[in-house]
């Protein structure tokens, strides 16, 4: 199964090729001052993601974060497409751009804490700081 994806103006088009992850929101003051909320992110493996036109994409070092990472943003609107970590496998996504995310749960809540008012189903997982090592987060066709 391949998924398509774009940003709400169409600049920024990418599709997928193989599994994607279930989805993780990420609730880091960083995500929320660059998406206006938590962000819904799922994440494809390296050499299953296609940018149609990547100068489409403005690239820049995410404000906060452990892994050096960096977020990609459409030119035209703004929207934070990618987040993309040096040296890991996977490249997340928002899931709001892809055009089918049918299938996909989110498996839990990261950098969750009393003081950012969030509000999450009862039954998901919560962790106050990033996803722990032993969790296992299912890939989907």
């Amino acid at each position: 199964m391949t998924r398509e994806g774009a940003c709400p103006c169409g600049a920024v088009r990418y599709s997928i090729g193989g599994s994607v992850r279930d989805v993780v929101v990420c609730h880091c003051e960083a995500c929320r001052e660059a998406t206006g909320g938590p962000w819904f992110a799922s994440a494809a493996r390296r050499q299953d993601l296609v940018v149609e036109d990547d100068t489409a994409l403005a690239w820049e070092r995410a404000g906060v974060s452990e892994h050096e990472a960096s977020r990609g943003r459409c030119h035209t609107c703004g929207t934070t497409v990618f987040w993309d970590a040096p040296g890991r496998e996977t490249v997340s996504f928002a899931v709001s751009t892809l055009a089918d995310a049918s299938g996909l749960e989110v498996a839990g809540h990261i950098w969750v804490g009393a003081e950012r008012g969030s509000v999450q189903p009862a039954g998901v997982p919560r962790y106050g700081e990033g996803l722990p090592a032993s969790v296992i987060v299912p890939w989907r066709a």
